[in-house]
């Protein structure tokens, strides 16, 4: 009974409502499997692990995540502003150089061909929208504007992490019984990356700035030194 279920599209549909709620303005915490998305900013972004932790081989069987195993240094409330600085300026200091692009290998979708999944993502009633078409360049592929996602039934994201709601028409939970009918075909859709890992159509940077924060910082304020960076974000296994 237990291997009929798709436990790890629930722990990410689940984290994907948990972000959502934290993103309100009233948010002060964030729930979800965050190991998972700790991983996940360790295997994109080599310049905000801490250089302690170095990717390691896995015994067969293990997690992924236990590649970054380590050991978490203590917080106070001076340190956790520092950190949180320290993140957001680094964060605005990316360059496409820095970012590891396809961390999966060059055409994961082979191997895994649910990647190309495009539909529902379910955890009891918590539904997210899953669209593989806005991170083509992790499958090897020019990214372009993706086309607007699935509308839900009914949307509700008040300022207050209370009463957030977000449900989707009954039907599109068949979708992920018919995989053949709703998978993307990237050939179709876009073209494999020649050149840059990080190539782009020329709408694209258009349609990111309109729809997303290019800048977490609003100036260039100064983040105050931080004399031990290795230590700032592990994880405790």
């Amino acid at each position: 009974m237990l291997g009929e279920y798709a436990w790890g599209a629930g722990a990410l549909a689940y984290l994907y409502r948990q972000l959502g709620i934290a993103s309100r303005a009233e948010a002060k915490g964030v729930a979800g499997c965050l190991t998972l998305l700790q991983c996940w900013i360790y295997d994109h972004f080599p310049t905000l692990r801490p250089s302690r932790l170095e990717p390691r081989e896995l015994e067969r069987g293990q997690a992924g995540a236990f590649r970054w195993r380590g050991t978490a240094p203590r917080s106070s409330k001076k340190r956790d502003a520092q950190m949180l600085a320290y993140y957001r300026q680094s964060i605005d200091s990316l360059t496409p150089q820095s970012v590891s692009w396809t961390p999966y290998g060059q055409r994961p979708h082979l191997t895994v061909r649910r990647t190309l999944y495009q539909g529902l993502l379910r955890f009891a009633e918590i539904a997210e929208y899953y669209d593989p078409t806005r991170c083509l360049r992790q499958l090897g592929y020019v990214q372009g504007a993706p086309y607007p996602p699935e509308r839900p039934l009914v949307v509700r994201r008040p300022a207050s992490t209370l009463g957030y709601s977000l449900s989707y028409q009954s039907v599109y939970d068949s979708y992920w019984n018919n995989l053949g009918a709703h998978s993307v075909h990237l050939d179709l859709f876009s073209t494999p990356i020649r050149r840059r890992p990080w190539e782009f159509t020329e709408d694209y940077m258009a349609w990111y700035i309109r729809h997303s924060h290019p800048q977490i910082l609003s100036d260039s304020r100064p983040v105050h030194d931080i004399s031990d960076a290795d230590t700032v974000s592990t994880i405790i296994f």
